[in-house]
C-alpha cells in the first residue's frame, strides 16, 4: 500500500495538472494509445488531499485515508505540497477547479491556509483540517493530534531523566505549522515549573528533517560542548537525526533524546535505548479518521464545524512492543 501510494504521489508531483482528475486507482494511458480505457472511478465522492509533505508520518496517514476511501467506496486524490505554502494553495484552486466533492488539508503553514477556507466556502466545497490546525477563530471541520499534550510529555519525560535540572535544546518543526507552535507551547508549560533548574541552551526549526538536525544537533555539540544535558525534537525524524550526531560523538549514553510520532525508526530507537521516549500519535487512524469526517459532512451526518482530537500516548521500552507487534508487525 505504501508503495502505491508513494509511486502516485512521484507522478502527481511531476504532472500535477493531469492527475488531478484521476483516481489513485487510474493507470496513466501513453499519448498514441487511440482506445482508451473506461475510468476505475469508482460511483462516490471524490476526495481531494493536499498535505505539507511525504514524511514517514505523513505516509502512514496516507495510507489510512486510502484504506477508509476505498471501504467507503470513494476517490482519493492525493498532493504533496512539499512543504511550500503557496504551491499548496495552488493545489487547492485546482481541486477546486475539478469539481472535487471535499477537500482535506493537512497545512504547511497555519496562516498562509486560511484563503483556502474561504474558497472552498464560496465553490460549495466542504474543507477538513487534519494533522495541522488553522490559526483561526472561525470555526472548521478538523481531526488531529493533541499537541499541547505531545509537547508536554516529551519535555517533563526528558526533564525527570536528567533529574530536574540541567540543560536542554529544543529541535522544533517548521515555523508557524500548528504542530511546531503547539508542541512548543507544551513544552514551555513543563519548563515553567523548572525556572531556575532547566535552561534552554538553544531551540531552533529542523523543519522535520532527519538530516537537517543532523547537521544542527553536530553545530549544537560543538558550540555547547559538555553542556547538553537532553534534546528535546518536536518529530521523530529530527530525534534520529539528532542521535545520528550523538552516535557519531560517542555522546548517546550522555545525553537523552526525546521526539513524536512514534513512527517504527523511532520505535526501534526506543528499544534499543538511544531514544528515551516518543509520543504516539495514530496516524493511520488519523487519516481514517479525516476521510470518515469528509464523508460524514458530504453524507449530512456532520453538520457542526468541531475539533476533533485523536489520543497520544508516551512510549517507552516497556511498551513499545505493543506498536512493534501491532502497527509495525507488516
Amino acid at each position: 500500500m505504501r508503495k502505491k501510494i508513494l509511486a502516485v504521489l512521484l507522478v502527481i508531483g511531476m504532472v500535477t495538472g493531469i492527475l488531478l482528475g484521476c483516481s489513485t486507482g487510474t493507470e496513466e494511458k501513453s499519448k498514441g494509445d487511440d482506445k482508451q480505457e473506461t475510468s476505475s472511478k469508482k460511483e462516490g465522492y471524490t476526495i481531494g488531499c493536499t498535505v505539507y509533505y511525504m514524511t514517514e508520518f505523513v505516509t502512514l496517514m496516507a495510507e489510512g485515508m486510502e484504506k477508509k476511501a476505498d471501504e467507503l467506496g470513494c476517490d482519493l486524490v492525493m498532493l504533496d505540497a512539499q512543504q511550500d505554502a503557496q504551491n499548496q494553495i495552488t493545489q487547492i484552486e485546482n481541486l477546486i477547479a475539478q469539481k472535487v466533492d471535499v477537500i482535506i488539508v493537512a497545512a504547511v503553514d497555519s496562516d498562509a491556509i486560511l484563503p483556502a477556507m474561504e474558497m472552498c466556502e464560496d465553490a460549495g466545497i466542504p474543507l477538513v483540517g487534519v494533522n495541522m490546525l488553522f490559526n483561526t477563530e472561525e470555526p472548521y471541520h478538523y481531526v488531529g493530534p493533541n499537541d499541547v499534550l505531545a509537547g508536554e510529555l516529551e519535555m517533563q519525560n526528558a526533564i525527570n531523566e536528567i533529574g530536574g535540572e540541567g540543560n536542554v535544546v529544543i529541535l522544533e518543526g517548521p515555523i508557524g505549522q500548528s504542530a511546531q507552535i503547539q508542541r512548543l507551547e507544551g513544552n514551555e508549560n513543563v519548563l515553567d515549573k523548572y525556572k531556575g533548574k532547566i535552561e534552554v541552551l538553544a531551540d531552533q526549526t529542523a523543519n522535520w528533517s532527519r538530516e537537517e538536525a543532523l547537521t544542527l544537533v553536530e553545530n549544537w555539540l560543538e558550540s555547547f560542548s559538555g553542556k547538553i544535558d537532553a534534546i528535546v525534537a518536536h518529530n521523530d525524524e529530527m530525534a534520529l537525526g539528532a542521535i545520528q550526531a550523538l552516535e557519531a560523538a560517542g555522546l548517546t549514553d550522555k545525553i537523552v533524546v526525546t521526539g513524536v510520532d512514534a513512527i517504527l525508526d523511532g520505535c526501534n530507537a526506543v528499544k534499543d535505548g538511544t531514544l528515551l521516549g516518543t509520543v504516539y500519535q495514530d496516524a493511520e487512524l488519523e487519516g481514517s479518521k479525516a476521510v470518515q469526517k469528509a464523508y460524514d459532512v458530504l453524507e449530512g451526518k456532520v453538520t457542526e464545524k468541531e475539533l476533533s482530537y485523536i489520543d497520544m500516548k508516551w512510549i517507552t521500552k516497556d511498551n513499545v512492543d505493543e506498536l512493534l507487534k501491532t502497527v509495525y508487525a507488516k
